[in-house]
């Protein structure tokens, strides 16, 4: 990562200044055990936990290397750290720190009147000292600008195996589609791991790191990539969770980039997910040597195990929401799992293990009749979000919950149903922000980072990734060309909600906009890509030539060139 900062000096006097950059890492996960300190030969700051150094370095007037640093271990995450100035504002403080550690790097900058200066701060990461070293003197070797063309190079190279036509999109969502594949690829770590994103959580969310691999949210990028055309990157992640769930037993809900569990066994969704996601990698590839491997080691045990997550009573999988927040039986679990076990089926079917494919076959259909039986309430017109036990009885949930949209996006019911249709309006009337913001919240009432009294205009923060289920159901149906409307209004309504390079947050402020949450977001990149492939294949279905029917041809994407301008990913340039 680079950052560029020039600082001019618009006074008539002389300045004395300095310009510091506060870092804290947080590499260890759990309890901290991570050490920084100067490192002597590159004259850096290196922070470093387990597998996992970064080496943080400087270029200035006076040449590379860190002129001015702090280190400071803290006694806890609310203590002051190196980022509280001593009295004086003198920059000191020991030459290495163990435990929950951080630290400021800076420069001085004397400036005369009308003159200018520009600092370079560059972050090189490895798993070894050796490795994070070499690639900070590879930059000094390249320098700033053969640095921006490398990479610039590379990603507009590897954005050209999936050139697509997007056909009447605007340039501002195909900008935003090319940045979303760049960023779902760099959340790849080498073992095949798609992180969710590169934060800790925000205060009150269910999610404690968003560092790991939340199947979830992994499952749905691979599939993603791999609409696009970057089979190679979903095929590692499949790899990655064969040999995780291997290793561990099962299948997971998180793991952390190494494959190692993080918390609990998976919910059924998580489950669900990569199955689904599975069977459409290999409908699209039909690569039999790729898939066969996993059938027996993943494909049998993972789907044996959601057929014994289904509940007796009700034949619905019982586990926490969407959001992670309450237990029950949930429309959206429901879909999951059913779209899981239909996937599985197919892939059984498709390998001649037919007793197989009709028993998950069955069950999958069974939970759907059970979804529509126990969730679907005739009074209300839609499904319940979800079924609460109270005592010995189950209570239907009221509560208009964006996590609804799920039901017909991932378990093949029919766009025309009117199940889902009604249930779809209801989500867009009771959950669209009225504000000048816009968007879909997550549900009713939601208290995660709530900031209005008025309910009836803001049910809670915009949410990117339930909007983009909103415009994947506007895809599902659209009979004629100009049905898309709506669909690519929601997808500018994304692209203008991106932030810096091209970063979606998970969640917006209702009334200015700004970010309340993770960002980027995976989860939220993922569903991007995902809607404006549909599109354009439901574009292209629709337009059909007059004479033969076939679809509209498709064009190679011209615009790639552009999409990485005016920065490459890991830089940014302030000025």
């Amino acid at each position: 990562m680079v950052r560029r900062v020039q600082v001019t000096n618009s006074s008539e006097r002389f300045r004395d200044l300095r310009l510091l950059f506060h870092h804290d890492l947080r590499l260890a996960a759990g309890e901290p055990h991570e050490t920084a300190f100067r490192e002597g030969s590159s004259c850096g700051i290196l922070h470093h936990a387990a597998r996992r150094f970064v080496l943080i370095n400087m270029e200035t007037v006076d040449g590379p290397g860190v002129p001015l640093w702090r280190i400071a271990s803290r006694g806890s995450d609310d203590a002051p750290g190196a980022e509280a100035m001593p009295e004086g504002g003198r920059i000191e403080g020991p030459a290495q720190a163990r435990g929950r550690v951080d630290s400021l790097v800076g420069a001085p900058i004397p400036l005369a009147p009308g003159a200018s200066c520009m600092v370079t701060v560059t972050i090189a990461t490895g798993e070894t000292l050796d490795e994070a070293r070499g690639r900070d003197e590879a930059f000094r070797r390249l320098g700033i600008a053969g640095s921006l063309a490398r990479t610039r190079a590379h990603w507009n190279l590897w954005l050209s195996q999936g050139a697509r036509d997007l056909l009447d999109l605007p340039e501002d969502i195909a900008t935003l589609y090319h940045r979303s594949l760049v960023l779902l690829r760099l959340h790849q770590t080498p073992g095949g791991a798609i992180l969710s994103g590169i934060e800790t959580a925000p205060p009150g969310a269910a999610r404690t790191d968003y560092r790991w691999c939340w199947h979830r949210d992994a499952a749905v990028a691979a599939d993603a990539l791999d609409s696009a055309g970057y089979h190679s990157a979903a095929r590692r992640y499949f790899e990655f969770t064969a040999r995780t769930a291997a290793e561990a037993g099962t299948l997971h809900a998180v793991v952390d980039a190494a494959g190692a569990p993080v918390g609990a066994a998976a919910d059924p969704d998580a489950l669900a997910l990569p199955l689904w996601a599975l069977a459409r990698h290999f409908e699209r590839g039909r690569d039999v040597e790729e898939v066969a491997p996993l059938f027996h080691d993943f494909l049998v045990p993972t789907a044996e195990r959601l057929v014994g997550s289904l509940d007796a009573a009700t034949q619905l999988p019982a586990s926490y929401d969407l959001w992670g927040e309450r237990p029950g039986f949930h429309a959206s679990t429901a879909a999951a799992v059913r779209g899981g076990l239909r996937g599985a089926a197919r892939l059984a079917a498709s390998f001649g293990d037919v007793q197989r494919a009709r028993a998950w076959s069955a069950v999958g259909d069974q939970v759907g009749r059970a979804l529509t039986r126990e969730l679907y309430r005739p009074e209300w017109g839609r499904f319940a979000r979800s079924l609460v036990r109270e005592g010995r009885s189950l209570r239907p949930d009221p509560t208009i919950d964006a996590s609804l949209l799920w039901v017909g996006l991932l378990d093949g019911v029919e766009a025309e149903d009117s199940k889902v249709r009604a249930t779809v309006e209801a989500t867009r009337g009771a959950l669209w922000v009225r504000t000048g913001v816009g968007g879909i919240a997550r549900y009713e009432r939601d208290p995660l980072g709530s900031v209005g009294t008025d309910l009836a205009e803001v049910p809670g923060n915009p949410s990117i990734a339930a909007t983009l289920w909103m415009a994947q159901h506007s895809i599902r149906t659209a009979q004629r060309p100009q049905d898309l409307d709506a669909a690519r209004t929601l997808l500018l309504w994304c692209s203008a909600r991106a932030e810096g390079w091209g970063a979606l947050p998970e969640q917006l402020h209702p009334y200015r906009g700004e970010t309340t949450s993770a960002s980027p977001s995976m989860a939220a990149h993922a569903w991007l890509v995902s809607t404006v492939v549909d599109y354009v294949e439901r574009l292209r279905g629709l337009k059909r030539c007059g004479h033969c029917g076939a679809p509209a041809p498709a064009r190679q994407e011209r615009r790639i060139d552009a999409s990485l301008e005016p920065s490459a990913p890991g830089v940014v340039s302030r000025s």
